[in-house]
């Protein structure tokens, strides 16, 4: 068997994602709703721009990974959201990926960009 990596997508890094929701009809669910529409966003627009970001960057950052293994990945990566911080946080050990709740878009890829840019790695770049 060979395996060959192959190359990131939003959809890919998106379906890795489980994300983790409040009970419906709350207020928090609404508010995540709204992020998770964000970070789907987000994803695009660093797949179609020239941004300075990569899908790389941000598997790397929630998951400690450059690539999606061939086999799954255990445990599933996770979404989860936040309030206390702007910026995102990230735990590889768990694979899961906090996301702000920001009011708006502009705002959320500012914070997402600044805090994947400024956070130590594991040696990407």
């Amino acid at each position: 068997m060979c395996y060959s990596a192959e190359d990131l997508t939003a959809e890919s890094v998106e379906s890795l994602f489980r994300p983790e929701m409040s009970p419906t009809g709350s207020s928090n669910r609404h508010e995540e709703e709204r992020v998770l529409g964000y970070w789907l966003d987000y994803l695009i627009a660093v797949k179609e721009e020239g941004s300075g970001m990569s899908l790389q960057d941000i598997l790397m950052f929630a998951t400690g990974l450059k690539e999606i293994p061939a086999a799954k990945l255990i445990p599933q990566p996770q979404l989860t959201f936040q309030k206390h911080s702007r910026f995102p946080e990230a735990n590889v050990c768990a694979n899961t990926l906090k996301l702000p709740i920001l009011p708006s878009y502009e705002i959320f890829e500012e914070a997402k960009n600044y805090g994947i840019k400024n956070a130590p790695g594991f040696g990407l770049h």
